[in-house]
């Protein structure tokens, strides 16, 4: 029988996939790796990630994603041992009575407090869900200070439960710092984001209409994405605009250091891993102006309040005239807050599931 197992069967996408591979990376070398049981899913990019140590189960889902998703949390006994877990995927799973759990889901928390939240039948059932499970969770992990207040806000029961616990960023980013900023004519803004709704690709249209009706010169700036061709179809008009298509890490790391700022208009976020990295690497950051962004940035971004095109240009031609001055930028008091390692994180919680 395994002494500890790791739960990550609903991972996806592809920020919580690194966040999965970078935890397990660093949960190998520790001395509960060895008979662990690791559930990972048989799909998506975990499909082919291999950890060096432990025991890997795949799990198969012979019926559509919600339903399949819906049985492994409400009949979880059927499926997983009753042994101290480690859930990486949102929802506590009913009946073990030993886990801790990582909330990474910005959708768990209710639209009455976070209006960005989303409505769908998918997060009203994960909702209910986490609202009739999270009794079975010991700890609830959380990686901000805006998540936990969110989280609480929408379930008080859980206040005496949440860790706060940052992580660092993905083992694949180069992580030596920018010294040296560009003096181009025209200022490159990179934003890697996939095409999920609070994501506010949208937000690029209204810009470009402001722009439009208000007659204004747009050749000082240029807007990086990172868009399949489909996704891009609706923004391809937009001459300040240029996609890149998917990115894998080498080219990720490479547009780091040709660009001059990380552009990010998300309206929600459990953390917000693209800005951990433009901090990492000493990269310049514009963005809204919500409680997530202003965590991790504290007051060294360039924000521009919530999808007002006047506020946007605005923080643009503020991040222009400091480039043009060259001015120095430091974020070593904001990166304190971050673990150095994934050591750190995977302490965080095996200490939590051993409390």
């Amino acid at each position: 029988m395994s002494h500890i197992q790791i739960h990550a069967t609903n991972i996806n996408g592809l920020g919580a996939s690194q966040v999965v591979i970078s935890f397990l990376d660093a949960f190998v070398k520790s001395e509960n790796s060895d008979k662990a049981m690791i559930h990972l899913p048989n799909c998506g990019i975990l499909k082919g990630y291999q950890p060096s140590k432990g025991m890997v189960k795949r799990f198969n889902r012979m019926l559509p994603n919600s339903i399949s998703r819906l049985l492994e949390c409400l009949f979880s006994r059927f499926f997983f041992e009753n042994i101290p877990t480690i859930v990486l995927g949102d929802i506590p799973l009913r009946g073990i009575k030993d886990q801790v759990v990582l909330v990474h889901q910005p959708n768990l928390i209710y639209p009455k407090i976070n209006y960005s939240s989303s409505t769908s039948l998918i997060f009203r059932v994960n909702r209910f869900l986490f609202t009739i499970n999270h009794k079975f969770a010991k700890k609830i992990i959380v990686q901000t200070g805006a998540m936990a207040k969110d989280m609480i806000a929408s379930y008080p029961s859980i206040k005496d439960k949440v860790i706060i616990s940052p992580q660092p960023v993905p083992n694949w980013l180069f992580q030596e710092k920018i010294v040296e900023f560009k003096n181009n004519d025209k200022v490159v803004l990179f934003y890697p984001a996939a095409f999920y709704p609070h994501k506010k690709h949208d937000f690029l249209l209204k810009i470009n209409n402001f722009i439009k009706v208000h007659n204004i010169d747009i050749s000082n700036f240029e807007i990086l994405l990172t868009l399949t061709k489909e996704e891009f179809a609706s923004l391809k008009g937009i001459k300040f605009l240029k996609n890149l298509g998917r990115l894998n890490s080498v080219e990720m790391n490479n547009y780091y250091r040709k660009v001059d700022a990380l552009l990010f208009l998300s309206s929600m976020e459990s953390y917000g891993l693209p800005l951990v990295e433009a901090l990492t690497i000493n990269l310049p950051i514009v963005t809204v102006k919500f409680d997530y962004a202003t965590w991790l940035c504290e007051d060294l971004a360039y924000y521009f309040k919530p999808y007002e095109e006047k506020s946007f240009l605005t923080a643009i031609d503020n991040l222009t005239s400091d480039l043009k001055k060259n001015k120095s930028i430091n974020y070593n008091k904001v990166l304190s807050k971050f673990p150095e390692s994934w050591k750190e994180v995977v302490y965080v919680y095996e200490n939590a599931l051993n409390d």
